[in-house]
């Protein structure tokens, strides 16, 4: 178990999201596929950490965002906040990620 690409369902509340890991998830690629929707980029070289966590978004130019904190570590894999936007967590949106350990 090192890497991992599943769905999730938004919630609006935080989700943990089960990868099957040990010590947590190091990059984490996440995209809405039920809606429009940007591809965010996470890893632990930027911060993966309970607090901001640095992003891209790598569908189009814009720099890092790092003032941000949707979503937090997890030792199965990773958590999805409650204060992520509609891109990351709406209530019924249907998610699709890749996670690698």
């Amino acid at each position: 178990g090192i890497s991992k690409v599943g769905s999730y369902t938004g919630t609006t509340y935080d989700i943990n999201v089960d990868c099957g890991f040990t010590g947590g998830a190091r990059f984490v690629l996440i995209k809405r596929i039920d809606n429009s929707g940007d591809w965010y980029v996470y890893d632990t070289t930027r911060g993966i950490v309970s607090g901001n966590d640095p992003y891209l978004l790598i569908n189009n130019n814009m720099g890092q965002v790092t003032n941000t904190d949707y979503i937090d570590p997890l030792n199965s894999g990773f958590i999805v906040t409650s204060s992520a936007p509609a891109a990351l967590n709406a209530s019924g949106g249907t998610y699709l990620f890749l996670a690698i350990a």
